[in-house]
């Protein structure tokens, strides 16, 4: 493995002590009841651990903090190199919060909430060191980013000059229930979480000159994946006090938007990176169309016109797929690697390949086509496009807001559903705007933030009564949103449990980074991602999961969620020469029927079911069977497992 070049922070904020508003002296630490390892009557050992330096989820911060500082303001020098912090900016501290459940003998219980399987339910790193106090806290290495960026290049030293979500007056973090609780206090007869905090005043800020300098350092050992971190407990009592009121998002007036609102009509829509089914192998390709037909039986069934992805020399036919059980979205498998052994030391994308010389065999034995799809498929995730502009009057000079959203693979819609990063792995946000703004003194990807806001609700479980299922009617929901609701109630009521979505924040405000992806319905999703025999025994048996549970988030495979990723102006420009030039999006069937298009019918039996749901394809054995979609290796483990994320790539391992 080539050494790590180390990166020296020559400048911190850090306070290892906060003065509070009440004048009190606290450690910027997880508090003493916190850190106590203690179990409770129950057996339960809920706290949180500082992680040594050199330990493997430590190393694994620096290393991505370095990567992500490089991408950002590091030169062509610096390309394909290795770097890692050589330490956290000073007095910055991780700590781990455990917990986990020790049975009378001593053992470890196997948690039941954790997907990984593990003996803890949870297992997540959090930064400590923020002059704001021990509930400023980062989650993640994308979380602080924004501020080691500040930190290594703003000379003044002016935190109003950072972009962080607890720096910036702009944005609103989602604090985690810490153990010690939140303070409540009624208003207008509600219960709210009251957010409490030190000031930017309660401590001096250091102004030191940056020092940004590097030199080679020794090879490090890879880090060991960490375990997934499981989704809360929900199955306790809620209140029955009020939610705080959710927002309302604006009257529809887009007819796609319209159809993708519309509970079973269409899973897929144009312009989304999909894979599909080729018979006996899958390829990746792009939504090109939509329309409904009639079945034998004359009911609407929906076809999907599909442009495969490639090398700039060669295209495939446009594809007619007419089951919807032969498409997957991209997000719910993990892309292989490459074919050519060359291609697969790392460096490349598609746009810096010569593809003439891989036509060569120049690099050795492989498939050009499906390569390049990979490829293609990888710069589409780190992409994003901003669509059909809102006009606000009231919008602050230089401020944009936007109906729609390309992120990565997939096509959000301002009023529906996303999957989040932050939270139990159970929570969405319902979309009621999407913020453009400019960023002073920076250019490229940068020179703009991102806002999403809307509410965020978590999905929560209680004892089926009357009572309680005054909970489950929420008229603010989407209508997609309640009919998925009910189909799962119908199910879970055997087992005499009902679930709702528990609104937990109006009007929050999060970043790209913080979006898995679009929500599905596991209604409609789960039959093709499970199959319909082992969905039809978890129906049976009241057990309906939440289908982003079986998928990936957006950027784990490229981006490693460390990133926004490339803004593109327009969604073709994502995909570049991977399609045809000159193709549309919304381009007619009737243009391409003939010879050209494939059409695959709905068979007797449900082909899918039976090659993913018994045996995977391997490249290395069976090179035409064109993509392995096992997981990825143990290296990237920890990119699918943060946050409550899980794997997506063998259905056999959920």
């Amino acid at each position: 493995m080539a050494p790590f070049n180390l990166i020296y922070i020559g400048r911190s904020d850090g306070q290892l002590r906060i003065v509070t508003k009440s004048k009190k002296r606290e450690l910027n630490q997880p508090t003493e009841s916190q850190l106590d390892k203690t179990p409770d009557k129950k057996g339960i050992s809920d706290y949180y651990t500082k992680l040594i330096n050199g330990s493997p989820k430590e190393v694994d911060w620096r290393r991505k903090l370095a990567g992500m500082l490089i991408r950002e303001i590091g030169g062509r020098e610096h390309k394909g190199k290795n770097y890692i912090l050589a330490a956290l900016p000073d007095n910055y501290r991780l700590y781990e919060h455990l917990k986990y459940t020790t049975t009378d003998n001593g053992a470890l219980q196997k948690s039941t909430n954790n997907h990984a399987k593990g003996p803890n339910d949870r297992q997540d790193a959090y930064l400590y060191g923020h002059p704001l106090g021990r509930k400023k806290r980062y989650r993640s290495p994308a979380d602080f980013f924004p501020h080691l960026l500040w930190l290594v290049t703003d000379e003044t030293g002016d935190p109003g000059n950072c972009t962080c979500k607890i720096c910036s007056p702009e944005e609103f973090q989602l604090e985690e229930n810490v153990v010690d609780g939140p303070s409540i206090q009624k208003v207008d007869g509600l219960d709210m979480v009251s957010k409490t905090g030190a000031t930017a005043s309660d401590s001096a800020m250091p102004a030191k000159k940056a020092s940004f300098s590097r030199e080679v350092g020794r090879a490090l050992s890879k880090s060991s994946a960490p375990q997934a971190s499981s989704p809360r407990g929900l199955t306790q009592q809620p209140s029955l006090t009020p939610d705080p009121t959710p927002s309302s998002a604006r009257p529809l007036a887009n007819r796609e938007q319209n159809i993708d609102f519309k509970y079973g009509a269409f899973l897929f829509r144009p312009g989304e990176l999909v894979w599909f089914s080729r018979g006996t192998a899958w390829g990746l390709s792009l939504i090109v169309n939509r329309e409904s037909f009639k079945d034998p039986r004359g009911l609407d069934r929906p076809q999907y016109l599909l442009q495969p992805l490639s090398h700039p020399f060669g295209h495939p036919d446009l594809r007619v797929i007419s089951q919807e059980t032969l498409i997957r979205p991209w997000l719910a498998w993990s892309a292989p690697g490459p074919t050519h052994q060359h291609l697969a030391s790392g460096g490349f994308s598609y746009n810096t390949i010569d593809w003439t010389r891989v036509l060569d065999k120049h690099f050795g034995p492989g498939d050009a086509e499906v390569d390049a799809s990979i490829f293609a498929a990888k710069a589409v995730d780190e992409s994003y496009t901003l669509f059909d502009q809102i006009l606000k009057p009231r919008a602050a000079p230089g401020e944009l807001h936007w109906n729609g959203l390309f992120l990565g693979g997939e096509k959000i819609w301002v009023g529906e559903p996303v999957r989040l990063r932050i939270g139990g792995g159970n929570d969405m946000m319902i979309l009621n705007d999407i913020v453009e703004k400019p960023r002073q003194g920076f250019v490229g990807n940068a020179s703009t933030a991102i806002h999403l806001v809307g509410d965020v609700y978590t999905f929560a479980t209680v004892s089926y009564d009357e009572r309680n299922q005054v909970l489950v009617e929420n008229s603010q929901l989407p209508h997609r949103v309640r009919e998925d609701l009910r189909y799962r109630n119908r199910a879970t009521r055997r087992k005499n449990q009902i679930s709702y979505w528990k609104l937990m924040r109006p009007l929050a405000k999060l970043g790209l980074e913080d979006i898995k992806g679009r929500w599905y319905e596991s209604s409609l999703l789960l039959p093709i991602l499970r199959g319909e025999a082992d969905f039809n025994e978890d129906l049976a048996g009241g057990e309906i999961t939440d289908a982003g549970m079986w998928m990936n988030g957006r950027g784990d495979s490229s981006l490693g969620a460390d990133r926004v990723g490339n803004k593109k102006l327009n969604r073709l420009d994502a995909f570049g020469r991977a399609i045809p030039a000159g193709m549309q999006i919304g381009q007619a069937f009737e243009d391409v029927s003939g010879a050209d298009t494939i059409r695959v019918q709905p068979g007797p039996s449900n082909v899918l079911e039976e090659e993913m749901g018994h045996n995977l394809i391997n490249t290395e054995d069976n090179l035409e069977q064109f993509l392995d979609l096992n997981p990825v290796d143990s290296e990237y483990a920890h990119q699918y497992t943060d946050n409550g994320g899980h794997y997506a790539g063998d259905p056999m391992q959920h």
